[in-house]
């Protein structure tokens, strides 16, 4: 599941993009911390300092004598990282990103839960106004490649991934008077570009959001709060996640060497199950940056995520439920709507290395909020899935930003 787990973790993660209403690994622009006024121009009647002019001559000596926050790389970097720097922006922007994950399973035993995946991803974002409303238009490929042995059972290493879609109105409400908070909303459209969407009949799952943001100038440096409200809902060709069957002649149902690709009961629809498609789901997350003062960044976040599937039946005497009890007694098989939740928490540190460059650490781990203990469920620790390990829910992540 190491990949899956991957796969759902750049919902929150630092990638790239405010355009995505969530914390950012990629540098900053025209923030207002940054800001400083031009040094006042000298009249014409004063005497002319010689030695400010050597200064000015020298390129060395006028840059030690600017303000600290005006050499700050982050604080000039080209991506922002707040919805009040991108509203500031315009014309277009390009991202890319090279992730490299780590499992802890790797630690526990190499041969047999080692996993170490790459993950490049690529946005075009291009910010524009129409008539006084600042606005922010994007799209986002990425994808994986594990080095390590992979999960899948046909053992395919490369997953490439849903192409995100996002518009956004960066900091659309602000109340400059009292509070300083904005308020970002934000629509996003997904476009299958995936096997597992293919197969699971996706055309695709529209969300609106809201972030709602708040910075706090602190000396050289400051603190960046986010909080952010979303929802989606999935449209598929079918309720069922699942492989059609496919009579033994239908074209394309056998592979190079003549081996049959699908294989099921002709009389069954489906000759594999993977279970209900989603339908609608909402998350809440909240996340802070802590700028430095230098071009270092902190940061941390959570999320928690429920989804609600299709129902597989809506009566609860329907036949075709398992009978069966779990341990408490329960019947396995229930009528209605499924569903599940999971939580999302990293932490690290940003480092930009100029206005286009950077590099960030941090550990990312994504899980079910609850485990069985005993008889009763308790809640895990948001980061480090450390009790069981081997299943790769945490990963420690380098990665390496550029923008223009």
């Amino acid at each position: 599941m190491k990949l899956l787990s991957s796969a759902l973790a750049l919902a929150l993660v630092p990638a790239i993009a405010v355009a995505d209403a969530t914390p950012t690994s990629q540098p900053a622009a025209n923030s207002e911390v940054a800001q400083t006024a031009p040094a006042p121009a000298s009249s014409g009647g004063e005497k002319k300092d010689e030695k400010k002019d050597d200064k000015a001559k020298d390129p060395k000596a006028a840059a030690a004598a600017q303000p600290q926050q005006q050499q700050n790389a982050l604080a000039n970097a080209v991506q922002a990282r707040t919805p009040e720097e991108q509203a500031n922006q315009t014309g277009f922007q390009f991202a890319f990103g090279l992730d490299h994950w780590l499992g802890t399973g790797t630690f526990v035993d190499s041969e047999k839960y080692a996993s170490l995946v790459a993950s490049p991803s690529l946005s075009a974002t291009f910010l524009f106004g129409i008539k006084g409303i600042r606005l922010a238009a994007s799209a986002r490929v990425w994808a994986f490649y594990e080095y390590t042995l992979p999960d899948a059972p046909n053992g395919r290493r490369f997953f490439p991934q849903d192409t995100r879609l996002t518009l956004v109105a960066p900091a659309l409400f602000r109340d400059k008077a009292v509070t300083g908070i904005a308020i970002t909303p934000s629509i996003t459209a997904i476009v299958p570009t995936s096997p597992e969407s293919f197969t699971a009949g996706l055309i695709s799952t529209l969300g609106v959001g809201a972030a709602v943001t708040r910075s706090v100038k602190v000396g050289n440096g400051g603190f960046d709060f986010r909080l952010t409200l979303a929802g989606s809902y999935g449209i598929y060709t079918s309720a069922v996640n699942g492989i059609r069957n496919r009579p033994v002649t239908a074209p394309g149902n056998r592979d190079a060497l003549g081996n049959q690709i699908v294989i099921g009961r002709p009389d069954e629809t489906f000759a594999a199950v993977n279970g209900m498609n989603p339908a609608f789901s909402g998350s809440i997350g909240g996340g802070v940056n802590w700028r430095t003062g230098g071009n270092l960044l902190l940061f941390a976040g959570y999320s928690y995520a429920r989804s609600f599937n299709q129902a597989a039946t809506t009566d609860p005497n329907d036949p075709t439920l398992p009978q069966a009890l779990d341990s408490n007694g329960n019947q396995v098989g229930r009528a209605g709507m499924g569903g599940n939740d999971v939580t999302r928490a990293f932490i690290g540190a940003s480092y930009q290395l100029n206005e286009h460059y950077n590099l960030d650490f941090y550990v990312f781990t994504i899980q079910s909020p609850m485990v069985r203990v005993g008889d009763k469920w308790v809640p895990r620790p948001p980061i480090g899935s450390f009790i069981d390990a081997a299943s790769n829910n945490t990963s420690f992540i380098v990665s390496l930003g550029a923008a223009y």
